[in-house]
């Protein structure tokens, strides 16, 4: 056998490369977690960093570096500024704020850290546990994540493929922070919307919808879905990343969006799904991996099987292994 001549080459060496790439995940997470972003304001040399994050000059100086080969901080001569790019999604006051996605990750970076044991034994107890501020602070961080996310691509791309011009009323349920509510008003001037979720979750989405002065279309209802229904009388109802395969009661989650619908109204539903033959795309495989995922028939004849008419994918973002389904209620 020739080394030379070994073929897939290419696809070996992203291998390697996928191999690797949780180094820079955890550089640019340590980073946030530092501070060093909010530190570079202003442009500051690797010892300013270090005196204002309280680390090590020499650690501080290696980490920016890397920031800057992330395309985050730029190096002139002796001092470091932050990128168009961090600036847009690395400092609290950004529309599209990333934090949240890097704070939550630390959560699902101990899991997987954990994820052989969890791979032998089916449970998720052998997982090393998180630090306890990211514990006690794991609900914010992950309603600040749903925005990140949306906010950085999906929620436009949602937008993009519905034609809503002539709805008036959405129900966006489990709408965390309310980015697509608040993306899909922009879209749609006729649109208002309701975010209908848990009280501790709407407490945020208020700050969000302030933020975006999106008050007067955006309204919120506290609820819990496991004891109470939707309410009635709207022309689409919004479901994205709530029924995240088996254990997530998705055909009671259609049950409850067909009776809020009026006849005629629109079902949408987004979320992390699998090709058919269950062989990826990555993203949605991952996801998978930790917490389900349905394919995308399956999560089809759920919802025709409550009644939906006209029932189709109408766009999948390979990209985010994310699909956008619609159903009519009759």
């Amino acid at each position: 056998m020739s080394l030379f001549d070994a073929d897939n080459l290419e696809a070996g060496a992203a291998l390697l490369e996928l191999n690797w790439q949780f180094r820079a995940s955890r550089a640019l997470m340590t980073a946030h977690q530092l501070g060093i972003f909010q530190a570079l304001r202003k442009p500051k040399s690797a010892s300013e960093v270090a005196k204002k994050c309280n680390t090590d000059v020499r650690m501080t100086e290696k980490l920016l570096i890397v920031c800057c080969a992330l395309g985050l901080v730029k190096k002139d001569n002796d001092h470091f500024s932050l990128t168009q790019l961090a600036k847009d999604m690395l400092l609290p006051e950004s529309e599209r704020y990333f934090g949240g996605v890097l704070d939550h990750g630390e959560m699902l970076w101990w899991g997987s850290t954990g994820l052989p044991d969890i791979v032998r034994t089916g449970g998720r107890g052998a997982a090393p546990k998180p630090p306890d501020y990211f514990i006690s602070h794991w609900h914010e961080h992950w309603i600040w994540a749903m925005h990140g996310n949306a906010a950085n691509g999906t929620a436009q791309w949602i937008a993009r493929q519905l034609d809503l011009t002539e709805r008036e009323l959405l129900l966006d349920v489990g709408g965390g922070p309310g980015t697509y509510s608040i993306v899909l008003c922009q879209r749609f001037p006729k649109l208002k919307a309701v975010i209908w979720d848990l009280p501790q979750t709407i407490a945020i989405a208020r700050q969000v919808v302030e933020r975006f002065n999106m008050s007067d279309r955006i309204s919120f209802k506290e609820g819990d879905w496991n004891n109470e229904e939707f309410g009635t009388g709207y022309d689409c109802v919004f479901m994205s990343n709530v029924m995240h395969g088996q254990g997530s009661q998705a055909e009671t989650r259609v049950q409850q969006g067909m009776q809020a619908l009026v006849p005629g109204g629109l079902l949408i539903v987004q979320d992390f799904l699998l090709n058919n033959d269950k062989c990826g795309p990555l993203p949605a495989a991952l996801f998978n991996l930790m917490l389900g995922a349905y394919t995308v028939n399956e999560i089809i004849a759920i919802i025709r099987s409550a009644g939906f008419k006209d029932v189709s994918l109408i766009a999948y973002n390979a990209r985010r292994g994310s699909g956008l389904i619609t159903g009519i209620c009759p």
